[in-house]
């Protein structure tokens, strides 16, 4: 399924629609890491004040609030759309919210935490900063079921040709918890309980033409690499092709068109959740350019978009997604 990296510089004027509840229990988690609340009391927005998210490329005045412990800053973003860069001494990362799918009759609420060092270090020069998401949404219509990819992309060093790269290094680490707060692991039982549907995608996008590449709704190729899936709406586009293994995790690659976008569309599932990865994952790019037919992508496109988060499609309960540890690191030939 097509994700929109809607990677906007303000705020989209779409409301948020319908469930306070899930705002309520986000408020908790709030008040549980010392940040302001959402909810006062005295009608005021719960910004209280604060200067807002410093480096965001909204001009820094877009968050929910923040707070300021050792060195550590907490920000949160409930916007629809909105783009935040933390200022840092390596590798730039841009977040966003990315409520994309959210109307005003649908039913539910999203907000992302952001944990950045003021410093503007991390223990590596590709380490992006430990984020979470915290949403509940109702179902939404049979013609549009994602609600939002809350997202972390990569900035700065797109685009590249992909036969001008010689390693795309992964290292990752994420859980999908119920509640407010993030799970240190993941209890599949408790997700499927709740009837979380959703995924946890690296999302990428190619195309023979640099700038179209960047475009993740005109680019012509969008290919995916799912850690994990959960509920019966959560699906890869197409059929399968083909498998392989990749430092100890079996993907089974899916083949499709995406019919509204009308982009070919390739899915690298894994077969079981997996919630710790590190390695090279250009050799799933590679393998596509081998496989029979023209609608793969060849050696001569261009990555034009690398971003990994979760498409949130819905949930009976609050549900927090986080990501302790991430770092990406796209190495030239």
């Amino acid at each position: 399924m097509a994700l929109k990296l809607l990677v906007n510089a303000s705020l989209l004027v779409i409301p948020i629609g319908g469930s306070l509840g899930a705002l309520f229990g986000i408020d908790a988690h709030r008040s549980a890491t010392g940040q302001p609340p959402l909810f006062t009391g005295d009608g005021s927005d719960g910004n209280g004040g604060s200067t807002g998210g410093g480096g965001s490329t909204g001009g820094g005045s877009g968050d929910s609030g923040h707070t300021v412990n050792n060195g550590v800053t907490n920000s949160m973003y409930c916007q629809n759309s909105y783009g935040i860069s933390p200022p840092s001494d390596g590798q730039l990362y841009t977040l966003n919210p990315n409520q994309w799918g959210v109307t005003s009759s649908s039913e539910g609420a999203l907000c992302m935490n952001i944990t950045t060092n003021n410093n503007e270090t991390y223990p590596s020069k590709y380490t992006a900063p430990q984020f979470s998401v915290t949403w509940q949404y109702k179902p939404g219509p049979e013609t549009q079921p994602v609600h939002a990819f809350p997202n972390i992309m990569v900035d700065g060093v797109l685009p590249v040709e992909l036969g001008k790269m010689s390693s795309l290094n992964l290292d990752l680490h994420w859980t999908y918890g119920v509640g407010n707060t993030p799970a240190e692991t993941t209890i599949e039982s408790e997700l499927t309980a709740q009837t979380l549907n959703a995924n946890v995608a690296v999302d990428m996008f190619f195309d023979s033409d640099q700038t179209i590449a960047q475009n993740s709704t005109t680019a012509k190729y969008e290919v995916m690499i799912w850690f994990a899936n959960y509920g019966t709406s959560t699906d890869p586009i197409g059929s399968q092709v083909t498998s392989r293994e990749l430092n100890g995790t079996s993907f089974e690659l899916y083949a499709g068109t995406n019919k509204a976008t009308g982009q070919n569309v390739f899915t690298w599932k894994a077969t079981e959740p997996t919630e710790r990865f590190v390695g090279d994952i250009y050799q799933l790019i590679t393998d596509l350019y081998s496989l029979p037919g023209d609608l793969y992508p060849s050696s001569e496109d261009y990555l034009g978009i690398f971003s990994f988060g979760s498409e949130a499609f819905y949930s009976d309960a609050n549900v927090t997604f986080w990501v302790p540890e991430l770092g990406i690191d796209i190495e030239k030939s």
